[in-house]
């Protein structure tokens, strides 16, 4: 094995720098409580007002997750470089808020795995972000 590939060089990224690559995926996993057991799932999403968002059918994820500090990662992993970019902040049900922000917030494409009849739209507000790059 040579040297680079058993020395990656590690990066920290800023806030600007997370912001930007949380923007270019579609899919993350949002980390939660629920019954005092960690929760980690997959769910489609997109970055828009400053804010993580999703949908979800209505189930244990979308009934746990509104109010609650939840952490929220997306990641790329290619031959040469790596990232990964973790946000936490508390998250809410905005499926029936009324503000101009919320609606603008549903009118996004969020695709998804599997269809939803009566989705909720969640969003978590960024409170604090960080990420790091490794490169060989």
């Amino acid at each position: 094995m040579d040297d680079a590939a058993s020395n990656p060089h590690q990066e920290i990224l800023d806030e600007t720098a997370c912001r930007r690559l949380l923007a270019t995926q579609a899919i993350g996993r949002i980390a939660y409580v629920w019954d005092g057991e960690p929760h980690i799932v997959p769910v489609n999403f997109v970055v828009t007002e400053g804010r993580i968002v999703f949908r979800s059918d209505p189930g244990h994820k979308a009934e746990h997750v509104p109010l609650h500090s939840v952490c929220f990662e997306a990641d790329e992993v290619g031959p040469h470089v790596a990232w990964s970019v973790v946000a936490r902040g508390v998250a809410r049900d905005v499926t029936t808020a009324l503000n101009d922000e919320y609606e603008r917030m549903r009118h996004q494409d969020v695709a998804t795995f599997a269809a939803l009849a009566d989705p909720r739209w969640i969003a978590i507000d960024i409170e604090t972000i960080e990420g790091r790059r490794l490169t060989r």
